[in-house]
């Protein structure tokens, strides 16, 4: 990480200390393409060497501490376990979808079982008729191994 990029911090955090509108001015700022707010600005200056004595900026040099302090901030971020705001947003978005469809799906399943259970083959009245057609084969087994045994014995 960067030199500049901790000066820059240390800075913000101290005069942070003595006021809470630079937390909401950094937001807006971030967002703005490190233009606006001032205050921030000017101290993103001091702190990247981008002080111009004539007033005059590098637009190559801002864009340059602009991607460094980016990309700086992402590997800083990423240590804290930091997700950006973009990502945040589309897990939110995919976590909506996703609970949008397993309601759908619960629907469904309670429609398949009224259907089910109009039509008499609910849980129970399927479990029935197994246990009936299990009974039914059992009879019809035993009935064929009498058959078979009165052959065998000459009984008719």
């Amino acid at each position: 990480m960067n030199s500049q990029f901790y000066e820059f911090w240390g800075n913000f955090l101290t005069h942070v200390a003595q006021g809470q509108k630079q937390i909401e001015d950094m937001s807006v700022w971030m967002k703005q393409g490190f233009a606006g707010a001032d205050d921030l600005a000017a101290l993103f200056r001091q702190c990247y060497g981008l002080d111009a004595p004539d007033g005059v900026q590098d637009k190559q040099a801002w864009q340059k501490a602009v991607a460094e302090f980016q990309n700086t901030f992402a590997q800083f971020a990423a240590q804290w376990g930091w997700v950006p705001q973009a990502e945040h947003q589309q897990v939110l978005e995919k976590c909506a979808a996703l609970e949008k469809q397993v309601q759908a799906q619960q629907n469904t399943v309670q429609q398949l079982r009224g259907l089910l259970a109009q039509k008499g083959l609910g849980p129970t009245e399927l479990l029935q008729h197994m246990q009936g057609a299990l009974k039914e084969q059992s009879d019809q087994f035993q009935a064929f191994m009498k058959s078979i045994h009165s052959a065998f014995n000459g009984k008719p």
